[in-house]
């Protein structure tokens, strides 16, 4: 393992694994350097909110069959809070992220980004207790090039969380790099990257939620229903997403999409 002490850990871990390109890149990192397999002590998590793309799932189930097991699990508003799923019987609809919205009582928005900590944080973490783990460490998929969320995430002092694409300085290049000679791939369609997370995440550029809305405009209805239901917005500083929505769908493409120029604040959702 010489060379590689940045994904190999002594203590209980998990691999945080959002279900992209970059996480699984990192889990491959740390496979390697455990020589292929998984240690005793590590697990590999994917937290389900139900709104992924079905490509997304189908790129962890892939993982799962032909790297190491992958322990899928769910929000649960009761005690233990969490459910282990899998493939079959994920959610897709995303009943407990609306669950979890309703237990709010709001929305969440970019101030209010609760959405990450119920649906992924906590259960991840209430997994390992529920292994008997009190003290473990987080491994995430956070790159060298993305020094804003390593700066945020280094000043947390209540997790012990840790970054080795960054502490390894791994760029988004090498990660594509590695996938462009990997036998599979993940298969978003077109490789759109506006695919990635959640389909209609409120943290996405308007030029994103548009171009989802576009070429998938079933996804719009259950974040358009949670807006009415709750007379609130996802995003205060912007349109109604029924507006989004009937811009996009009857009025036409009024606007280029082609290069988006990405005006969300970074999503945590690797984590």
């Amino acid at each position: 393992m010489q060379g590689c002490s940045h994904f190999v850990s002594d203590a209980p871990f998990y691999v945080s694994f959002s279900g992209g390109r970059t996480s699984a890149f990192l889990l491959r990192k740390i496979l390697d350097a455990y020589g292929g397999d998984l240690p005793s002590h590590g697990v590999v998590l994917f937290a389900n909110t139900g709104k992924e793309h079905e490509a997304t799932y189908d790129f962890v189930q892939r993982i799962g069959q032909q790297w190491c097991p992958v322990t899928w699990i769910e929000y649960r508003r009761a005690s233990p809070y969490f459910e282990v799923v899998n493939y079959g019987n994920a959610d897709r609809s995303g009943k407990w992220f609306a669950e979890m919205i309703q237990s709010k009582k709001r929305l969440p928005s970019p101030p209010l980004r609760f959405c990450t900590k119920s649906l992924k944080v906590d259960p991840m973490e209430r997994y390992m207790r529920s292994l008997g783990h009190e003290d473990f460490t987080c491994f995430i998929g956070i790159r060298y090039d993305e020094p804003s969320r390593v700066s945020r995430i280094r000043s947390r002092i209540d997790r012990d969380i840790r970054m080795p694409l960054a502490d390894s300085k791994i760029t988004e290049k090498d990660v594509l790099s590695f996938w462009a000679s990997n036998d599979f791939d993940l298969p978003w369609p077109h490789d759109e990257k506006f695919f990635g997370n959640c389909d209609l995440c409120f943290l996405k550029s308007i030029n994103r939620i548009r171009e989802v809305m576009i070429r998938k405009p079933e996804a719009a209805k259950w974040w358009i229903d949670l807006e009415e239901k709750y007379g609130q917005k996802f995003r205060f500083d912007r349109p109604a997403l029924r507006s989004v929505f009937h811009q996009v769908t009857v009025q036409g493409r009024l606007f280029e999409t082609g290069q988006d120029q990405d005006d969300s604040l970074p999503c945590d959702c690797t984590e």
